[in-house]
């Protein structure tokens, strides 16, 4: 019986040998497949109204999509920095974990830069589930969004994750969803930036003029073949533009690899795979880890305040304030930087854990006892796969 039991080892052996011969593997290059892009043109049309939201104005997904409700948001942009009434579609998804404070801040700079808000995305990656647009959170809980602020106020559409997604499952998400439109290209930011135009520089361009002209060059090129563009990157990827058709050629984000090494191993595939990784800039990009005081009144001229935060109506509306590089833009450009050198020196993720309530509430799980639990994960993974250290 036990040389039965080995020989029949042996030849199972030997017939996965021969199967899994590595001389013998079919070649893995990827399919040479046409997609159509044409089902939902990237230009508005003349019967289009400019305000539609970039994903529409009815709920679907089974719920998760949550449309700007009104057509009376605030603040208004000034006058230099409103978008193009004639240009193309700009999805813009910005994914949310936690800190409503430093969304707001981000979303509030891109729509005073001229970024139309009806093209901007809130990702609801909370992990929360239904507890955001219920308003079962307070305002202390780290994993609050303030649905009413963002859809009713500012104009901005927001997309829930079924479940709280890891950074590769969030590249994932938005490939998906972009490919669901049929959208040949998307934008996604990081949620703790702060965005301002180069009002200092003259002839002047707006922060979202200068992002239309790279991404009609990008397209251009694109389209014509005379460049093969993966990503375009706005100072390093705070900002980033999206070619989808290239992520269709190399695959998905590896969602298996720890959180800080899967974009290597994503943007290395984009390379070994003959795709350009470009450096661009459109205007001032900070990486922040705090907010400014009343950033509506910050970020936006007064004649665009109908209140700030204190409840204050400004009647100021002067000309220097209601024109590029003024002391308003000087003295928020200042703060930013502050701000930017402040994070770098005392680590640039303690805005992740300067909200410390909701504690019992719905779906909330504490924040830094699971990033304590993963790295601790993590370094005893790396101790046993890696004894005498990587490298």
């Amino acid at each position: 019986m036990l040389l039965f039991v080995t020989g029949l080892a042996a030849a199972a052996a030997a017939l996965f040998g021969r199967l899994f011969e590595v001389s013998q593997l079919p070649s893995f290059s990827p399919p040479n497949i046409s997609y159509p892009y044409s089902v939902v043109p990237m230009w508005l049309s003349n019967k289009e109204p400019a305000a539609v939201p970039v994903l529409g104005e009815s709920n679907f997904d089974f719920g998760m999509y949550f449309p700007p409700q009104g057509n009376n948001f605030f603040p208004l942009v000034a006058p230099y920095n409103e978008p193009p009434r004639r240009r193309p579609k700009t999805p813009l998804f910005i994914p949310f974990t936690r800190n409503n404070a430093i969304m707001r801040q981000t979303v509030l700079g891109y729509i005073a830069s001229g970024w139309p808000r009806e093209d901007i995305v809130i990702i609801d990656n909370s992990g929360t589930a239904d507890a955001n647009n219920l308003n079962l959170l307070s305002a202390s809980n780290p994993f609050s969004l303030d649905y009413d602020l963002f859809r009713n106020r500012y104009g901005v559409s927001i997309l829930q994750t079924s479940v709280l997604l890891n950074f590769a499952q969030l590249q994932n998400f938005m490939l998906r969803v972009a490919m669901a439109r049929h959208w040949p290209y998307f934008f996604w930011s990081h949620m703790d930036v702060g965005i301002l135009s180069h009002e200092e520089e003259t002839p002047y361009s707006s922060f979202y003029e200068r992002v239309l002209n790279i991404l009609d060059e990008a397209e251009s090129s694109r389209l014509s073949g005379k460049s093969k563009w993966g990503v375009k990157f706005f100072n390093f990827d705070f900002l980033t533009l999206v070619n989808v058709d290239a992520w269709r050629r190399i695959g998905g984000w590896d969602v298996f690899i720890p959180y800080y090494t899967t974009d290597c191993d994503a943007y290395g595939r984009l390379k070994i795979q003959g795709y350009d990784i470009d450096r661009v800039g459109a205007g001032h990009i900070w990486d922040v880890a705090t907010v400014v005081e009343d950033p509506e009144a910050k970020f936006f001229p007064p004649s665009s305040q109908p209140r700030s935060d204190n409840g204050e109506t400004s009647n100021s509306t002067t000309s220097e304030d209601n024109a590029p590089n003024s002391e308003r833009f000087k003295a928020l450009k200042g703060e930013l930087q502050k701000i930017q050198d402040d994070k770098n020196a005392n680590g640039r993720n303690i805005w992740q854990n300067m909200q410390k309530g909701g504690k019992g509430e719905p779906w909330t799980y504490d924040p830094a006892g699971f990033q304590i639990a993963w790295w601790e994960t993590r370094t005893w993974v790396a101790a046993v796969d890696f004894p005498n250290g990587v490298g």
